[in-house]
């Protein structure tokens, strides 16, 4: 079996067969002449031949070049045009993004949301929470599994009006609604967000509070807790 495949970078022809369900083959890859010379007339210059063959497995067409070079985008070079096309950052994701507000114009921030996860449905969810998060909190909820799914769990439990760096915290700390629910079982309802973190870090549980209630320790502030665990009372 023999087919060609055509992109503006060059030409591959192939060659190969399958049988048994599997597959084998090679390819000769011809390289167009012309095309670093178009591509730095677009302003993507530096296309060596390594790059233009990888721009040609990627289908870095001339019109996908102008099409970005069109949306004004701060730090967009050869690089990040072609991790544009390795990430399937198109015109249309961009558009979405401003669309919910973003100014999605930084292309390595744009590279950064298809890798972590940011989408245009989750910037909307996100606001429709009532949050207003910057473009690196977005990434930062999405490493740190910040849902809006979870968001609503911790508005169940009275936390729908903190910071976004305090939910980011809460994630990286694991201030859960069932550990801020088990809190509350014992006694502490609603405490701060700063209060939760530090309980977490330092191994205030719900379990090590019941113990000092059956050691007659009761009515213990948060920080008088969490100073027993610094000074290594269990």
């Amino acid at each position: 079996m023999e087919f060609g495949i055509a992109r503006d970078a060059g030409r591959f022809e192939c060659e190969g067969f399958v049988k048994g369900g599997e597959g084998a083959g090679v390819f000769d890859f011809a390289p167009n002449p012309n095309y670093a010379r178009e591509m730095a007339q677009i302003g993507f210059t530096d296309i060596d031949d390594e790059k233009q063959f990888a721009m040609a497995v990627h289908d870095v067409s001339i019109a996908f070049a102008k099409e970005m070079k069109a949306r004004n985008l701060k730090r967009l070079d050869t690089d990040k045009l072609l991790a544009f096309r390795i990430f399937r950052i198109t015109d249309n994701f961009i558009r979405e993004l401003r669309a919910e507000g973003l100014a999605a114009d930084d292309a390595d921030t744009l590279v950064a949301f298809k890798i972590h996860g940011v989408t245009p449905a989750m910037v909307h969810a996100t606001r429709a929470a009532g949050l207003d998060p910057t473009e690196e909190q977005l990434i930062a909820m999405r490493i740190h599994g910040a849902t809006p799914e979870w968001i609503a769990e911790l508005s169940k439990d009275g936390y729908s009006q903190i910071g976004i760096d305090d939910m980011i915290n809460f994630r990286i700390h694991g201030v859960s609604p069932e550990f801020i629910e088990k809190v509350a079982a014992q006694g502490y309802k609603h405490p701060s967000p700063d209060d939760l973190v530090a309980m977490r870090i330092h191994g205030v549980t719900p379990e090590f509070i019941a113990n000092l209630k059956s050691r007659g320790m009761k009515d213990l502030s948060i920080d008088q807790m969490v100073s027993l665990r610094i000074h290594g009372i269990d």
